[in-house]
């Protein structure tokens, strides 16, 4: 069984915005799904790009204006987003608040992964069990 959140998970900063690598091929050995969650600021973007692989979006919270390839439109909590594969697509967060968005889609591949999702959840394990304050929080069982 593979359990993941934000705190554990592989992680990419970026100018207004960062992403968690949820479930992908990294850390669950299978090629077939992946899953991230994305929290971007107000007027912050996650800019356009485009990959084979279709995705879906789904919003947790907040504002955003969707593009895919020529069309845009205003999203919003609750909405959820199919994006084609090879779609030039993106994001703005025209809202007033954080918006924080799920993503699905097929993994993208171990070497993406690790240049998308760069600061890995190993790193700042190490750094949380050097420090017995951090690790308060966490509990295993077998």
């Amino acid at each position: 069984m593979i359990i993941s959140n934000e705190a554990l998970a592989d992680r990419g900063d970026y100018p207004g915005m960062w992403t968690a690598l949820l479930i992908g091929e990294t850390n669950s050995e299978c090629d077939e799904i992946s899953i991230q969650i994305t929290h971007v600021q107000p007027d912050a973007e996650q800019g356009i790009h485009n990959h084979p692989e279709s995705q879906c979006y789904y919003l947790i919270s907040g504002t955003g204006l969707m593009r895919i390839n020529d069309e845009t439109k205003v999203v919003k909590c609750g909405d959820a987003v199919f994006i084609p594969g090879n779609s030039k697509h993106g994001i703005r967060n025209i809202g007033p608040t954080e918006m924080v968005y799920l993503t699905a889609n097929k993994a993208f591949g171990r070497r993406i992964e690790s240049q998308v999702w760069y600061k890995t959840a190993n790193a700042r394990q190490k750094r949380m069990e050097s420090s017995p304050s951090a690790a308060r929080g966490s509990a295993r069982y077998e």
